[in-house]
């Protein structure tokens, strides 16, 4: 599929094609299987169908929105390459539009509630945070297009403020295997250079 018909896309629209050109999915489904395009298991879901464990309810009105979003991830300009990038966009996100269903909110009227840019900011996974300012930085400078933004710039600020501390650690260890290896190899060295060093 080259991109939607429309915007927003109509509700019987495939956005996702299998091998035979069928379509794998409707745009309305709550969950959506990239898997055709990766080969691996990676299934989107849009926290709006039956409730399955471990993953969070979303009220109709925010899972259309991220829809949306996860739509202009896919076909808009510079739009995703493979399942995997477009898998590690939405999971990213996805923890906004959770957060703005539980405090009964619309994530296109989160820049209007500070306290809940606070709590997006705690529900956010530390490790992606500067991706997802960098995903509704796009997402802003795309919102004439898809007729919303989820952060102002005075809400991508506030948001900002609120990055976590995270120190990307690297645990002092050699795995056997490979220490083993390097043993080996350095006396082999010592060996060679034992019987070469008289000639």
């Amino acid at each position: 599929n080259f991109r939607p018909p429309s915007w927003p896309p109509p509700p019987d629209w495939p956005p996702i094609l299998n091998a035979d050109g069928k379509p794998a999915c409707l745009y309305r489904d709550p969950i959506w299987p990239p898997d055709v395009w990766a080969g691996t298991p990676c299934k989107l879901n849009f926290g709006d169908g039956r409730k399955s464990r471990g993953s969070a309810r979303i009220d109709p009105a925010n899972a259309e929105l991220l829809r949306q979003c996860t739509t202009w991830f896919m076909y808009g300009p510079r739009g995703c390459r493979t399942a995997g990038s477009l898998k590690y966009k939405f999971w990213s996100i996805k923890p906004l539009f959770a957060i703005c269903s539980q405090e009964g909110i619309l994530a296109s009227d989160l820049m209007r509630f500070d306290l809940v840019i606070e709590k997006v900011a705690q529900a956010l996974a530390k490790s992606r945070f500067d991706h997802v300012l960098s995903y509704l930085h796009d997402i802003l400078d795309a919102s004439e297009l898809l007729g919303f933004c989820l952060l102002n710039q005075e809400g991508l600020a506030r948001l900002a403020k609120l990055r976590p501390e995270h120190e990307k650690e690297q645990t002092p260890y050699i795995p056997p295997r490979i220490w083993t290896y390097q043993l080996k190899r350095l006396r082999e060295c010592l060996q060679d250079y034992t019987e070469h060093q008289n000639h």
